[in-house]
């Protein structure tokens, strides 16, 4: 059998020392790119045979969650020989290319800044699908980080104050001035940002007992009981309809950590119980001993024949600047 290669991960940062480096990218020029856009530098004939065919089964695969197939990457490919002066400053780029070694190096802020420059390189075609399958989950995630810097960044230029989220959960949020409070009490925050086309993207704040995730119990299960239950009771709906979870649709849950708390993230898509209203949801349960309690936040879109991809990316972006003010 073939002996399976070592790829080689490097994170090049330009510059020695933190003097240098700030001097240097001073003078680089603003990134450039939509968000969950993604630069793909490879030559023609590896990008119209298997090479390229991995690169869209792993970077244009399906976004979970979404009611419509959207790609998590939205691709632009660019032939070798074109990569250069303006085309260098796109902010997430994957370089693939033949070469004498097998390595995966990822570099920061070459051409431009904020950027990350992946570069994949392999002596034949399967060994560059190889280092792509392998590392996929490591690329994914570099990615994903930046964008959700980018779009805090972009969100926050005009922030929103709200004394009230301190006072009644005791967190603060980086929530754009483009919100407003739909509806509020000392049990829940309703936060909505209309659309110019037709809808709106809606935060939803709450909480739930700690008992609600019981050991053992699948979470994505839990997780619909409480938005079933508490959620649906609390969020005003018109003639007594209630905003529930469509259990036609899979949900995607996973675990993490945020403010050093456990989270479980779960993505799906919810519904009016008596009406033709539905759209994608993300929600954060965060694990909060020290109120006793989940902190429920939740990002919810309705958009009528809109893409959502970038409408739930926004979404999960402010949800993550969660901090508790213990």
């Amino acid at each position: 059998m073939k002996t399976l290669y070592a790829f080689i991960i490097t994170v090049v940062v330009l510059g020695c020392g933190q003097n240098s480096n700030e001097k240097k990218t001073a003078y680089l020029p603003d990134s450039v790119g939509g968000i969950n856009g993604l630069q793909v530098v490879i030559a023609e004939d590896l990008w119209r045979g298997p090479v390229g065919d991995t690169i869209r089964s792993i970077f244009a695969s399906p976004v979970p969650g979404l009611p419509q197939e959207e790609p998590l990457f939205t691709l632009n490919h660019l032939p070798l020989a074109q990569f250069s002066d303006f085309a260098r400053t796109y902010r997430n780029v994957l370089h693939v290319a033949l070469a004498e070694t097998d390595t995966l190096a990822m570099r920061k802020n070459a051409y431009a800044q904020p950027q990350i420059i992946a570069f994949v390189q392999g002596k034949e075609p399967q060994d560059l699908i190889q280092a792509l399958v392998e590392q996929k989950t490591t690329l994914i995630q570099t990615f994903l980080i930046q964008e959700i810097k980018e779009r805090q960044r972009r969100t926050m230029i005009s922030p929103l104050a709200i004394a009230g989220l301190t006072r009644d959960f005791g967190v603060e949020l980086n929530i754009p001035s483009a919100y407003h409070i739909a509806a509020e009490s000392s049990a829940y925050y309703w936060l909505r940002k209309e659309l110019k086309a037709n809808g709106s993207t809606n935060i939803f704040i709450y909480e739930a007992p700690l008992e609600s995730f019981p050991e053992g119990t699948n979470p994505a299960i839990a997780m619909q009981h409480i938005r079933d239950s508490i959620g649906a009771m609390l969020l005003p709906v018109e003639d007594g309809s209630k905003f529930i979870t469509d259990s036609n649709y899979q949900l995607h849950t996973e675990s993490t950590t945020i403010e050093d708390r456990m989270c479980y993230v779960t993505k799906g898509l919810w519904t009016i119980d008596d009406a033709f209203m539905a759209g994608p949801f993300v929600t954060f349960a965060i694990r909060d001993e020290t109120r006793e309690r989940y902190l429920i936040l939740e990002g919810f879109t309705y958009a009528p024949s809109m893409s959502k991809r970038d409408l739930q990316f926004e979404l999960e972006s402010i949800l993550r600047t969660v901090r508790f003010l213990d």
